[in-house]
């Protein structure tokens, strides 16, 4: 018997075709506030379900408020967002940096979640708060643990002015204190090229989930990041802006679903959205 069964039943859930994984991320409220595309957070998740995601990414709260999505045999996962911080918030702008976490893995037990995500910020300002967000996530890895859940740890490299510091190093780094504060599966930036994206998974023991990031310029842009990084051994990705922020986010999510799991390519897809 698997030492840890109801974790492996969570994870093989969530990867349920092909070891890969599409999950759309829809707790950007917490970070930026009621942001286009997901003002109406009820209207936005329920046309991108038709869609046919294999998850869905909120906090608690608002997987209660959304809970019918999550209700059916074909209805798609819960991952539950239990922390926080107030880097990427462009007004007020933060005077310096916070992490803290704000709900538990009992909460996302609660909603029959598949898997819980957390931040590794690396690169504040003061030592300190880094020590706290590890200090955090290990807090967080053993409760998971416990529970038999999946821990997906989003790490990234942070300066001030900046989304999410995409220098390779940075990522590195960030990438294996990750694993080695025990993630399960990895959520990364794509660093814009494969070989050094390469690097990035030989870093780690965890399968990798390309992390969306702000909305690229152009729907090519984005497929392209997708197939290369699929090609070179990533497990899936997490998209949020490019999907709800579409003008069709249920016809764009079928197409990224289809390019995720049955490996069209980037023509036959952007045909699909003509």
């Amino acid at each position: 018997m698997h030492p840890n069964i109801g974790k492996s039943s969570r994870i093989d859930t969530l990867f349920n075709s092909n070891d890969n994984a599409f999950v759309v991320a829809f707790d950007h409220g917490i970070l930026m506030g009621p942001i286009d595309g997901i003002k109406d957070i009820e209207s936005s998740v329920s046309k991108v379900v038709q869609g046919g995601p294999d998850a869905i990414q909120v906090t608690p709260p608002i997987a209660k408020v959304i809970s019918e999505n999550f209700l059916g045999r074909n209805s798609p996962s819960l991952i539950a967002r239990l922390d926080t911080s107030n880097l990427w918030r462009s007004s007020p702008e933060p005077k310096s940096g916070y992490y803290t976490d704000l709900f538990s893995v009992k909460d996302a037990v609660r909603l029959n979640a598949q898997a819980v995500v957390t931040y590794l910020l690396v690169g504040f300002e003061n030592d300190h708060d880094e020590a706290c967000n590890l200090k955090i996530l290990s807090k967080i890895a053993h409760e998971a643990h416990d529970y038999g859940m999946p821990l997906i740890i989003e790490p990234l490299g942070i300066a001030k002015g900046y989304q999410a510091v995409r220098d390779k190093d940075v990522i590195s780094l960030a990438v294996r204190m990750a694993t080695e504060v025990g993630a399960d599966l990895l959520k990364v930036d794509y660093t814009g090229d494969k070989s050094s994206f390469r690097e990035i998974l030989d870093s780690t023991t965890c399968p990798v989930m390309i992390r969306g990031g702000p909305k690229t310029k152009t729907l090519a842009d984005s497929l392209q990041m997708v197939s290369d990084s699929l090609e070179i051994g990533a497990n899936g990705i997490v998209f949020g802006r490019n999907i709800w922020q579409s003008d069709d986010p249920t016809k764009i999510t079928k197409v990224y679903s289809d390019f995720v799991h049955n490996n069209i390519d980037i023509n036959d897809a952007l045909k699909q959205l003509e």
